[in-house]
């Protein structure tokens, strides 16, 4: 790295601990194929690195100095030891959820500089976002971070906006009970808020919701309901319409007596939920014989 370069004090530390790493996986080598009772290793190091601090869109970097530089400042790094537990215990938590979304995705409403912010007061993610909202917090947010709350509520609501991957239909082979109306599966994004249940329409009419998570959807259309505009609420504000088409999937004419017998039972199942916004399946339909 030249003198005129600058590079981030994380990634500073993060190739040093990188290399002191592949260090101690050379003596676990060593150690395993020499068969050594003994061998050495660093328990601690000393590092004194004379470089110019610069602060560039919310992050600290350096800069190396010069041989005939002075007013550089001088770095004492001191690397120790941790353990595992000990990591695990201290480190930042990261999301787990594949499907959670990174600050990344709020590029178009925030700047690079106020998703740092947010980083710094602890919101990595659009869920952890979400749940500082739910709690009432986004206030406390906008005034450590010292970001206008009425544009953080804008990115939050635009981030919260359902979004569907895929509508398709449910095989019966795909079910315990093959005997129940025929379903249509809705995968997504944000198809749940917590606390709400989600509201699905198809040219304006509803359709029973069988079950439903963030990520999924499964409905009972009737038999007029396999095409149209689809509708999907998660909260007041918050919805999506789009253009599908499954007529080919639709059931057959005699197959609507069994599927508006069971409709009864499907609608109920809107009201059957937990506090995370996931509705169970409904009680099971006697179908007549």
């Amino acid at each position: 790295m030249t003198s005129n370069a600058t590079l981030r004090l994380e990634d500073f530390i993060q190739a040093v601990q990188s290399q002191l790493d592949n260090a101690q996986s050379a003596m676990a080598m060593k150690a395993r194929n020499l068969n050594l009772p003994l061998t050495f290793a660093i328990k601690d190091i000393n590092l004194d690195l004379r470089a110019h601090v610069e602060f560039i869109n919310s992050e600290i970097r350096i800069r190396p100095a010069g041989a005939d530089e002075k007013e550089a400042s001088v770095f004492h790094l001191v690397f120790t030891v941790i353990t595992r537990p000990a990591i695990e215990e201290n480190a930042v938590s990261f999301a787990e959820d594949p499907d959670d979304q990174s600050l990344e995705e709020l590029d178009g409403d925030l700047t690079p500089d106020e998703r740092k912010r947010l980083e710094w007061a602890g919101v990595r993610t659009v869920k952890q976002f979400q749940d500082a909202h739910d709690r009432g917090t986004v206030s406390t947010i906008g005034r450590v971070t010292n970001l206008p709350v009425e544009r953080l509520r804008k990115a939050l609501e635009r981030a919260s906006t359902p979004l569907v991957h895929r509508v398709e239909p449910v095989s019966p082979e795909e079910e315990d009970d093959q005997s129940g109306p025929p379903m249509i599966r809705i995968s997504g994004r944000n198809l749940v808020r917590k606390g709400l249940f989600p509201k699905v329409r198809i040219d304006g009419k509803p359709v029973s919701i069988l079950k439903s998570s963030p990520g999924e959807l499964l409905i009972s259309p009737t038999a007029d309901q396999w095409s149209g505009e689809l509708s999907v609420e998660a909260a007041p504000r918050s919805a999506l319409a789009m253009s599908f088409d499954l007529t080919n999937f639709a059931p057959p004419p005699e197959m609507e007596s069994l599927t508006e017998a069971a409709m009864p039972a499907a609608a109920t199942a809107q009201y059957y939920g937990s506090s995370d916004g996931t509705i169970a399946s409904p009680p099971k339909a006697e179908l007549p014989s």
